[in-house]
């Protein structure tokens, strides 16, 4: 179906939209009135009745609709579907946030939708998780180029902090049925969200700094803005890994040891500590 949908919005002769990216700024505004015809026409219906089965109370229903929906976003056929101008890319893929990922998520995150399985919408919420990381990577290097990056990896930042944190009471709520192992299980499910979603992020900024895109103001001015919010919002829910990642501080110390060590100064001080290592250890030795 995927590959027929960019045949079919071409032939319907429906004008891709130019500012579909309006549905993530404002709620209100939905992909039609953005005049995106051809994306709401064809790709939308499709990503709709995907999401709506991946909450589906019954577990193989759930994840045959999520495996489709992963095909369906990262398929290359998604990229071709436009004119061929960026900035009508960027619409479209800006609407794959907006109109599909952020809603399933959102959807995913509410108590009845949980309660429905409460022993597998935890690894659909970490499914949910790692999809988003990996279309917001896919198209990196395109949405680099966007004006409403920042808007887009704030709101990402903000729905992995939801999902890390919810389940725990959800998790914990114990139904009239429930046994020992029941619980148990539900625990462990919840402790591999709380570990899968951190994991996921920590991998999205390792990617978008070593390419670039998330570095220091020092190193580019440029990026300071994306800098400054990105770790605004996540020291609030990891404050930790900042100094882990280590992002900042680890290039400048690789660099100066060995320029440090090549002075002469620095030389003669070796030697002299070395010597002085080395008497103790030979009067040893001799007794």
């Amino acid at each position: 179906m995927t590959a027929r949908i960019p045949h079919l919005m071409k032939q319907s002769h429906l004008e891709s939209s130019e500012g579909v990216f309006l549905a993530l700024v404002s709620p209100r505004l939905r992909v039609t009135d953005a005049a995106g015809l051809a994306w709401s026409a064809y790709w939308l219906p499709v990503f709709q009745a995907l999401t709506t089965q991946c909450t589906n109370p019954c577990r193989e229903i759930r994840h045959l609709a999520f495996s489709s929906l992963q095909r369906s976003l990262l398929s290359p056929e998604l990229t071709r579907s436009s004119s061929g101008e960026e900035d009508q890319q960027h619409s479209e893929w800006t609407a794959i946030f907006g109109e599909v990922l952020f809603p399933l998520i959102l959807r995913l995150l509410k108590p009845e939708v949980f309660s429905s399985d409460r022993d597998g919408m935890s690894e659909t919420r970490v499914q949910a998780a790692s999809l988003l990381s990996k279309v917001f990577l896919q198209y990196l290097v395109v949405l680099s180029e966007w004006d409403g990056l920042l808007d887009l990896w704030v709101r990402i930042i903000e729905i992995m902090d939801r999902l890390m944190n919810s389940g725990q009471g959800d998790s914990l709520v114990r139904s009239p049925g429930d046994g020992n192992l029941r619980c148990e299980t539900r625990l462990m499910c919840m402790r591999v969200q709380e570990e899968a979603v951190p994991e996921n992020l920590k991998n999205v900024l390792l990617i978008m700094s070593s390419n670039g895109y998330l570095v220091p103001p020092s190193k580019d001015p440029a990026r300071e803005e994306l800098w400054n919010e990105t770790w605004k919002r996540i020291d609030r829910f990891l404050p930790n890994l900042r100094a882990d990642l280590a992002l900042e501080e680890e290039p400048v110390q690789v660099e100066e040891l060995p320029k440090s060590a090549g002075l002469p100064p620095s030389a003669e001080a070796v030697e002299l500590v070395e010597e002085e290592k080395e008497k103790p250890t030979e009067v040893g030795e001799g007794a």
